[in-house]
């Protein structure tokens, strides 16, 4: 078995009501069939951590995420999503940009607030080939 890599990504552009918000953006995996993507926002003291599980000739990949904002419990879920649409092995990229998605929504729902986010073209090529 491969051991865990871990590595930075360029952290992705985050605006809450068109104010710049820092977030960091990490990425580990164990192997072609694993992907853990992290992200920590500090200021407004949300993470979000996301991990995707699958193999090219099975039906389905497998999504468990923790959603941690201040004053609610820690949210973890676990969802079952066609392996067509979201394959772990063959297009990673798929799987920041289900991550950067829920972090919008995470981001949005702590801060009551409109929330957009960008990522730098280096970040879906480091995820694809890692």
């Amino acid at each position: 078995m491969a051991a865990v890599k871990r590595a930075r990504l360029p952290d992705p552009e985050l605006l809450v009501d068109g104010e710049p918000v820092r977030c960091r953006l990490s990425y580990q995996w164990a192997g072609a069939l694993q992907l853990t993507l992290c992200s920590v926002c500090p200021e407004l003291g949300v993470e979000l951590h996301s991990s995707y599980l699958g193999h090219p000739d099975a039906e389905v990949s497998t999504i468990a995420t923790v959603r941690l904002r201040p004053g609610v419990r820690p949210e973890v879920t676990s969802d079952l999503r066609d392996a067509a649409t979201l394959p772990v092995r063959e297009a990673r990229r798929r799987c920041l940009l289900d991550h950067l998605a829920e972090l919008r929504d995470l981001v949005a729902e702590a801060s009551e607030s409109e929330v957009s986010i960008e990522f730098a073209d280096e970040a879906a090529e480091l995820v694809d080939v890692a």
